[in-house]
């Protein structure tokens, strides 16, 4: 987390280093990614770099822990609601998560590069999961426990699988409008459903 230091920057400075962190993160991988490069980008000597983090792994959790706060905020509303049939509660998770992705590409480059370096993740993380896998995990142990969900359901690999298919709705989009946005991944995810839901066996 950044030293003391970080935060008695300007509130402009301080986003501008945030930024250029963001933005080699999402270009690289942790391991490529320099020192060097996010200095350059964001105008500030490398010796004040450490001013403000210990080193790139410092800068790295800062960053996926402002990742999560965020994506917390956004998803809060589906907290706050009651309890619903577990197709309900899972398509509005799908379709929150999604344009979440879809709205903060650089967010979602930088999560998924992480989630996908399983060796990196159990180095920063130690055993914890990725939040929409250990939520998507929760409702099907709910669906399970009301007799919607079959009880003999694997609900830890099978809440894998979901965060693994949600994550591709939010690729692939340009300049497209939020409207246009919300409009196909709404399109997908209700694809999805259907597929978790019906299966592909024809009956």
């Amino acid at each position: 987390m950044p030293k003391s230091t970080f935060f008695k920057l300007t509130e402009q400075k301080q986003d501008r280093l945030i930024a250029a962190a963001m933005q080699e993160f999402a270009k690289a991988t942790f391991e490529e990614v320099k020192i060097a490069a996010i200095i350059k980008a964001a105008g500030v000597p490398r010796s004040s770099f450490y001013d403000y983090f210990e080193d790139k792994e410092d800068v790295y959790l800062y960053l996926l822990s402002t990742i999560k706060k965020q994506k917390q905020l956004y998803m809060a509303p589906l907290f706050n609601r009651e309890s619903a049939p577990f197709f309900d509660s899972l398509r509005e998770f799908i379709k929150a998560g999604a344009l979440f992705a879809a709205h903060h590409p650089l967010y979602e480059k930088i999560a998924k590069s992480f989630y996908a370096n399983t060796e990196l993740m159990q180095a920063m993380l130690g055993e914890d999961r990725p939040n929409m896998v250990s939520l998507y995990e929760e409702l099907l142990l709910d669906g399970i426990a009301s007799g919607e969900l079959a009880p003999d359901l694997d609900a830890s690999y099978i809440a894998e699988c979901i965060y693994q298919l949600t994550t591709s709705l939010a690729t692939g989009y340009g300049e497209e409008s939020e409207a246009d946005i919300s409009e196909s991944i709404v399109e997908k995810s209700e694809k999805l459903i259907a597929l978790l839901e019906k299966g592909i066996v024809h009956s």
